[in-house]
């Protein structure tokens, strides 16, 4: 017999101004694991030992995170990559990502296998070259100065990338240029002994590590955090756009951009005043774009230089490792409410703790353990809340995690 269903209603704040009540079922005890699970997107590696989970419960909102997990196959052995990519405005540069950077790792790393100092040099270059990639073909459509593009007509442009009955190659293209993503990566050799971490953005990236089995879980997180309310990075900003004191405005890159680093790195203004803003359907709101273009001085404002970091995983023989990685989603979970907040270092030693007893036996109760905590933990009205709230707008952001187990 099917269970009897409760609906309440709760206030919330989501990306528009009414609070609500907005009306959200509530789940019994035994069925939050399963409603969990029934909302998320998962994909397992071969071997079990890695898996990503994506979830944006709200009907009407297109999930646009992506996530890889992929064996490289090179003269030494087998390489693992997994991946988070978190898109910014649309999926179409991460989906990028996704189709292009396994093919250019694979042919970076083929000269680099006798000698691993040059794996930082090829994830970077990988990173930098997708995003030249996209300028590329960007310009490859409006090879015209500067000066002639300000003359062109909107009906010249919108008839070059416009152009969907034909087949939709340049808006494909132009599209590319629109969006952006972060990218979180991790490379593991096929010894198992190096791990490789590259971020580019605002992605979480954690290593869980213990002596032994009858020791407590320790996390040290491997990423950086690109964001506009990172002071060491709006202060590197501010640094290379002196005369501009609205280059950082309201925690973002010219009002607008809350990432400091992000692909594509971004255009002059004039490529957004007559291209970007003739591109239909484009942008999702043109008003705050147009909003933010008188403080376009001097691109570009964001990069495409990602971090690495290398951890020997043999440095202390004999431990358990696992790596978690998340997009800035996971993290929102708990900073978006004032009652949960805490510091990123807390708040990871949190997680490793809640993963580490059966991430090795049970992956997918790790991630679903992981996911209840962000939602609610213990809390069944939050975690029924969260999941199925009768909002017109997502009221979270596109949450990604994988976990990988070394």
């Amino acid at each position: 017999m099917p269970s009897l269903q409760v609906f309440r209603r709760a206030y919330m704040q989501g990306y528009g101004s009414d609070r609500g009540p907005w009306r959200y079922r509530l789940f019994p005890e035994h069925e939050i694991r399963a409603q969990i699970l029934k909302r998320c997107t998962t994909n397992v590696s071969g071997d079990g030992g890695s898996l990503s989970a994506s979830l944006q419960p709200h009907v009407s909102s297109a999930n646009e995170d992506r996530s890889l997990i992929m064996d490289l196959s090179l003269p030494n052995g087998v390489w693992s990559l997994t991946c988070v990519l978190d898109g910014h405005g649309g999926h179409e540069t991460a989906d990028y990502l996704v189709a292009e950077l396994p093919s250019l790792l694979i042919a970076g790393l083929l000269p680099t296998v006798a000698n691993l100092e040059g794996v930082p040099d090829v994830l970077t270059r990988a990173i930098y070259d997708v995003d030249e990639a996209i300028k590329r073909d960007f310009l490859d459509i409006f090879p015209e100065e500067v000066d002639e593009i300000a003359t062109m007509s909107d009906a010249t442009v919108k008839a070059r990338v416009n152009d969907q009955s034909s087949g939709g190659l340049n808006y494909r293209k132009v599209l590319r240029c629109l969006r952006g993503s972060t990218i979180l990566l991790a490379l593991v050799d096929p010894t198992k002994k190096h791990l490789w971490v590259l971020n580019l953005g605002d992605g979480v990236a954690v290593l869980g590590s213990r002596q032994d089995a009858s020791s407590q879980w320790s996390a040290s997180i491997l990423s950086d955090n690109h964001n506009g309310n990172n002071l060491v990075e709006a202060d590197r900003i501010r640094q290379q756009h002196a005369d501009e004191p609205e280059c950082i405005f309201d925690d973002r890159v010219l009002g607008n951009l809350a990432l400091l680093a992000t692909t594509p790195s971004n255009c002059p203004r004039i490529y957004t005043e007559k291209i970007f803003l003739n591109v239909k359907p484009g942008f999702r709101v043109p008003a705050a774009i147009e909003s933010f273009i008188p403080r376009n001085l001097s691109p570009p404002y964001v990069s495409n230089l990602a971090s690495v970091r290398y951890v020997n995983l043999h440095a202390q023989s004999g431990c358990d490792y696992f790596i978690l990685m998340c997009s800035d989603g996971l993290v929102d979970l708990y900073t978006d409410n004032p009652d949960r907040a805490e510091s990123l270092t807390s708040l990871v030693q949190k997680w490793v703790g809640i993963v580490g007893d059966v991430v090795r036996d049970d992956i997918q109760e790790a991630m679903l353990r992981l996911f209840r905590h962000a939602l609610g933990a213990e809390d069944i009205d939050s975690v029924s809340c969260m999941l199925t709230v009768e909002m017109p707008v997502a009221y979270m952001d596109d949450t990604t995690i994988i976990l990988q187990v070394l």
